[in-house]
Formats: C-alpha cells, structure tokens, sequence
C-alpha cells in the first residue's frame, strides 16, 4: 500500500543546499531525508560519474573528466535555480571548499541565481565512516579502503568550511538530523557574502 505523500515546503527564495562530506559521511542519505520535507530538485555526483567512470574515482579516465563533469552538475543546478526550484546537491565538496576561489564563487553563484545557500556538513567517527564504505560495497570504494590513510588525507572529514553551515553527527538519528536540516533550510535571512 503507498504511503500518502507527505507536504513538503515551497522555498522562496529558493535554496541552494550543499549537503556534503566525504563518502560514508551519511550524507546521501541525509540528503534523501531533507526531500520529503522540502520540495527541491536532487543532483548526486555520483549520476554524472558513475556514467564515465563507475567502478573508480582515481583512475585516469575519471580525473580527466571529473572538472567537466562538476561543470555540468553547476550548470544543471543553475538552470533549475534560476526558474525557481530549489536545489539539494548532493558532492563531497572536500577539495572545492579548500579553495578561497571556489568558496567565494559558490557563494555568488547563489547569489547571482537568485537563491540563497544552504551548507550542511555531515561527519562522524573514522571507523564508522569505513564501516559504512565496507558495508555498501561499492567499487568505486576499493581504492579508498585500500589507501584508508591516503584517502583520509586527500579528503579530511572536517576540513574548515569558511563560511557559515550546519554541522550534523550522522551518528545522532537521521529523524533528529532532518529536522535540524530543515530548520536551517527554510529559516529566513539570507547570508552575508563571506569575505575569502
């Protein structure tokens, strides 16, 4: 029997919400959790990746496609912004936000868009972290299990994000986790431009 659906709500403005975090942060499933309470289109990554490169995230193929391939998740993510809808984007985002240049471009990529942004990092303990890789068995994954330490210094999980977000424990339950995000998300205000 299906569910009745449940009322999700019409942002306006709309939101851009970067849910990120390194992989098995439980940021996808954070992200699934966020889109039966807030109506918004959802872009993963990983659709666009796994379409040239799905068994790996180091192989040569891959890396030289990898800019093109965030290029057109922007794009994607820009068109459905500019005619209104809201935008949960679904990325690590670990190497963009060590970049001043990309963090300031982000910000007024919302901006310019006519959206406000919407930053939620998803964290928590190492070992739940490669317990939670271990468990999905994703090829993709191998090499990161393979080079634990490597893979750990290429994507800290707690890098500093240098402009205002939420920061969720994916240990803590996911229903408290959700609600917290869509607080954030639908809260009024936009954010001031941070300075890079």
């Amino acid at each position: 029997m299906k569910r009745p659906p449940k009322t999700q709500v019409q942002l306006s403005p709309p939101r851009l919400i970067l849910v990120m975090g390194i992989a098995g942060s439980g940021k996808s499933e954070l992200a699934r959790a966020i889109l039966e309470h807030v109506c918004a289109v959802y872009l993963d990554n990983n659709f666009l990746a796994d379409a040239f490169s799905p068994k790996s995230r180091t192989d040569e193929r891959y890396l030289a496609v990898r800019e093109n391939l965030y290029a057109a998740l922007y794009r994607i993510t820009e068109e459905n912004l500019c005619i209104g809808n809201s935008v949960v984007l679904d990325a690590p985002h670990i190497r963009q936000v060590q970049d001043p240049g990309w963090c300031k471009w982000i910000q007024e990529f919302a901006r310019n868009a006519g959206a406000w942004m919407r930053v939620i990092r998803c964290y928590c303990r190492e070992k739940l972290f490669r317990e939670r890789l271990e468990a999905r068995g994703e090829k993709r994954d191998q090499w990161k299990l393979e080079n634990w330490q490597t893979f750990l210094m290429q994507q800290p999980p707690r890098v500093p994000i240098p402009f205002p977000h939420l920061e969720l424990d994916t240990e803590d339950p996911l229903e408290a986790n959700a609600a917290r995000a869509v607080s954030y998300i639908v809260e009024q205000g936009e954010e001031i431009l941070t300075e890079i």
